[in-house]
């Protein structure tokens, strides 16, 4: 029976808990009953102990914290004579910077092997849920930046915009499964990382390789989430049209192992009917570049992050070249909008790309994705040069000799998108596949 008229400040205790879980209670029911007027007595009430909870839930408690709470106040108020069954009330899900809520990276981390790729990506998981950082920032992250303490470790996060480091502590937990120090220790000793990059890429052989880009590592965390965006392979085709089935990479694959992609030259020979070839001739004329949309803040932080430790002179050394870059991306960016015919042909206006891919930017997998299947290559041409001349052998005709060089590979999908865009025109690709250590086409 509840003791009506019992101050709450003199309530009973319960008893025959541990020590520990009568400290968590002790420290709950204080926390409560410094919310209610000084003269409150019993009953409390569920009224009053919902809205207590709620408002704990509201500036962020943690679920396990609101678990612990109302078992404290169910506990002391049964002992005092007091029956409740309060409802733990609905908690907001915490989103890190990586786009995913914690308790999904935590699964994930528990769900990761022992293998090499497993702890790496254990790692990698637990420092995107208890830092609250995203794919950029992982990707700036290195060794040096983590520092080993006695009971944890502490990393330092480089700010983009003030190029200062925020210094972040982190315990080791009981379970080792989310533990991030522990993970962090167990991922840096198996890929002997003294260092550099704090994450790097894996080959099938289990051999470390080159530093995560931000789309490798937003790819491992597609992956490791069960997320179904990645982007497909590339296309395979023959010298006959279709690329070969060993010469093709995914987007993140290919700028992870491969930075400095291959040159193809190619010839493209363009003839029909003289008005038909001459419309082509102006509609294929353009500036050559691809208008993205560039994240400045991102580009600096990336210059900077690998000369930060030199000081204030990296600084402004960083804002220099970012003020450069801008500089250049506005140019052409104004020479896009005049339409300034630099570029003799331009798979941009022949072959738009659309806006929510700019929007995306060009590290983005959606952007890889869709220049593989739309274009066949990643990057515009280069070195256009065109002949232009009358065809003798049919009268009231034209021919247009293109030659470019292309990324990887000649661009075939759009050379398919064209020819069915012109059907009066009559396209010949003769692309040259040349040896690295030849003199000649092979």
């Amino acid at each position: 029976m509840t003791e009506t008229g019992r101050p709450l400040h003199a309530a009973r205790p319960p008893i025959g808990l541990s020590p520990a879980t009568t400290r968590a209670y002790a420290a709950s029911w204080r926390a409560f009953v410094g919310t209610r007027p000084p003269d409150s007595c019993f009953p409390v009430g569920q009224a009053a102990v919902t809205t207590w909870l709620e408002l704990r839930a509201r500036a962020g408690r943690p679920r396990q914290s609101l678990v612990v709470d109302r078992a404290a106040l169910m506990a002391w108020c049964a002992a005092n004579g007091e029956g409740l069954d309060v409802a733990l009330p609905a908690t907001r899900v915490r989103q890190t910077g990586a786009g995913v809520d914690a308790a999904s990276l935590l699964v994930a981390a528990r769900r990761r092997g022992p293998d090499l790729p497993g702890l790496r990506d254990r790692a990698l998981l637990l420092l995107a849920a208890t830092l609250d950082i995203g794919a950029e920032a992982l990707a700036r992250l290195t060794v040096e930046d983590i520092t080993d303490t006695t009971d944890g470790m502490t990393v330092a996060l480089l700010r983009p915009r003030s190029g200062r480091h925020q210094l972040r502590r982190l315990r080791r937990r009981r379970e080792p499964a989310v533990c991030p120090v522990r993970s962090w220790a167990a991922w840096r000793d198996a890929a002997q990382l003294r260092w550099g990059a704090a994450f790097r890429g894996i080959d099938a052989h289990g051999t470390v390789g080159d530093p995560l880009s931000v789309a490798g590592i937003r790819f491992v965390l597609d992956r490791t989430l069960g997320r179904p965006d990645r982007p497909p392979p590339r296309a395979r085709r023959t010298k006959s049209g279709s690329p070969p089935e060993s010469s093709v990479r995914t987007a993140a694959r290919q700028r992870m192992l491969r930075p400095t992609p291959d040159w193809i030259r190619t010839t493209l020979t363009v003839s029909g009917p003289v008005d038909e070839v001459a419309q082509f001739r102006v509609a294929a004329r353009g500036p050559g570049i691809i208008p993205w949309q560039v994240d400045s803040d991102y580009e600096q932080a990336r210059l900077l992050a690998p000369m930060a430790g030199k000081g204030a002179q990296a600084v402004t050394l960083a804002r220099l070249l970012r003020q450069a870059s801008e500089r250049l991306h506005q140019i052409a960016l104004q020479h896009q909008a005049a339409g300034t015919p630099a570029c003799a042909f331009d798979l941009h206006r022949l072959v738009p790309v659309p806006g929510p891919i700019l929007e995306a930017g060009s590290d983005s997998r959606a952007a890889a994705a869709w220049l593989q299947a739309q274009w066949g290559t990643l990057l515009p041409l280069r070195r256009v040069a065109v002949e232009a001349m009358r065809d003798q052998r049919i009268r009231r005709s034209a021919r247009l000799v293109y030659n470019f060089w292309s990324a990887e590979w000649t661009p075939w999908q759009a050379l398919d998108r064209v020819r069915t865009d012109w059907p009066e025109l009559v396209f010949d690709i003769r692309p040259q596949y040349a040896r690295a250590d030849a003199g000649k086409t092979a």
